[in-house]
């Protein structure tokens, strides 16, 4: 397959923008409906590769699925022994070996070549703390890895397990959901290290109380969990999750690219239906393009971004949401001094090694970027084209396509491997540089509402000649 040639706009965009669901919630409602005893619609469900991964996966268990008019209809049924294929799919290879323990029967898992090398330790020793039997591959630091198979016996007991989840918050989000119909639940408590993403632990909380069933977080010290002293321990009450009928919100992380794109062209952006109260890592996006320069508001459920004259660098901590740090790395690219992200050490297990990856692609366009132990370093200086690659990474080929937006003669490898988490970004890509997209020419003249509550105008947004 040929190279897609990145769309060149060095010109101001104007557009709005309309992103499908969130990935992370799609597959937690998901896995949460499969394993009620009542149907339940997921309406405006993301449908991606990984959701589809999801879907298929507890299907072969015994989980019915209907989708019509943009809902997911679930029809949760005994789980049974089955064959899946997780693809690339965090949430699959680390949620479903969890879900298996409830199956009556083994349930084999494995996934894309890629998929052998992702971490997958913690989630095996928490299966085994359970006196469940499971069998797995082994890598050459004798870690656990895919394929995995769960030798399930249809009932769980329960009971306290303590996992090490400093690579992944995936692996207490896995326990968590399939501990309510563990015959006594679980109490499980994180052992060692930071846990990075701690936004989607909050997510998977949310997901598992607005579905009826109690849990209980404790942070490291006495007294309630408090903004800026995460949870290490979790109390989940045996139950039968109720998801009713849920509406998915969309991906903030997903948006993330065209927010990017309003900053590297120094244009207007807004992305329609923004939550004003999330869970999502992508709603620090916010902040952040706000300290590199950016004018950012929220109006009428819309959020909206206007690209600065001049990119700021930024030196932050990205720990807790370093989905988002692609993205960000390719805005710095453009700023005027040098950037640090910090912290983001767990980026070398994501689908690839995205450290290695983001330097290594810096590198064929002429910019310097080095890593420091955990931190990342991101040098501007003047770009030229290359082919860049994706390492079957969906993030890595956003990356490329915010820089093409303004170096010429930037192609992008495999530009479909966006198809997991967003099959149409290519479409919806082009038609944003065409001016094919939705455009909000009135957004002049409507009030804003910022992050702060304060309402005022905003500055007239550029203008790229497209039409509403």
């Amino acid at each position: 397959m040929s190279a897609w040639p990145a769309p060149f706009h060095a010109q101001p965009l104007n557009t709005s923008i309309r992103v499908p669901g969130s990935k992370s919630l799609t597959n937690r409602f998901i896995v949460l409906a499969a394993l009620g005893d009542q149907p339940s619609v997921i309406r405006e469900p993301l449908v991606a590769r990984d959701t589809v991964l999801m879907v298929r996966a507890l299907e072969a268990m015994g989980t019915g699925f209907e989708f019509y008019d943009n809902a997911l209809f679930v029809y949760p049924g005994p789980l049974r022994g089955a064959s899946i294929h997780a693809g690339l799919a965090g949430t699959v290879m680390r949620f479903l070996p969890a879900v298996a323990t409830l199956a009556n029967g083994d349930v084999e898992i494995d996934g894309d070549v890629a998929a052998r090398v992702r971490p997958m330790d913690p989630v095996v020793r928490a299966i085994e703390q359970l006196d469940v039997l499971i069998d797995h591959g082994t890598n050459a630091a004798g870690q656990a890895t895919l394929p995995v198979t769960v030798h399930g016996t249809g009932s769980v007991l329960g009971g306290r397990i303590g996992i090490d989840a400093s690579a992944s918050s995936q692996f207490i989000s896995a326990m968590l959901l399939a501990a309510p119909r563990m015959e006594s639940g679980l109490e499980l408590r994180h052992t060692a290290g930071q846990i990075p993403s701690t936004p989607h632990l909050d997510m998977t909380v949310d997901v598992l109380r607005g579905s009826g069933i109690e849990v209980f977080t404790f942070p490291r010290d006495a007294g309630p969990v408090r903004p800026g002293h995460p949870a290490v321990r979790w109390l989940v009450l045996p139950g039968i999750p109720d998801v009713g009928n849920v509406e998915v919100e969309p991906d903030l992380s997903n948006a993330g690219a065209f927010l990017a794109a309003a900053m590297v062209t120094g244009g207007f952006v807004e992305i329609q239906n923004w939550p004003r109260i999330t869970k999502q890592p992508g709603d620090q996006l916010r902040t952040i393009l706000a300290q590199m320069g950016a004018s950012v508001a929220m109006m009428a459920g819309r959020l909206q971004v206007k690209g600065p004259e001049q990119i700021e660098p930024i030196d932050l901590d990205m720990h807790d949401v370093g989905e988002l740090v692609p993205t960000v790395a390719a805005v710095a690219t453009f700023a005027t001094g040098t950037s640090a992200i910090r912290n983001i050490g767990q980026l070398r297990g994501h689908e690839t090694d995205r450290l290695n990856a983001i330097t290594t692609e810096f590198e064929r366009l002429g910019v310097k970027a080095w890593v420091e132990g955990d931190d990342l370093f991101i040098e501007p200086r003047p770009l030229h084209g290359a082919t860049l690659q994706t390492y079957e990474d969906h993030r890595m080929a956003t990356f490329a396509a915010i820089i093409g937006l303004r170096v010429q003669g930037v192609s992008v490898d495999n530009i479909a491997t966006t198809s997991k988490t967003l099959p149409q970004f290519r479409q919806m890509w082009e038609d944003m540089v065409s001016g094919a997209a939705a455009v909000r020419a009135n957004t002049a003249d409507l009030p804003v509402e910022g992050p702060d509550g304060t309402v005022s105008s905003p500055d007239p947004a550029p203008d790229n000649g497209a039409t509403a």
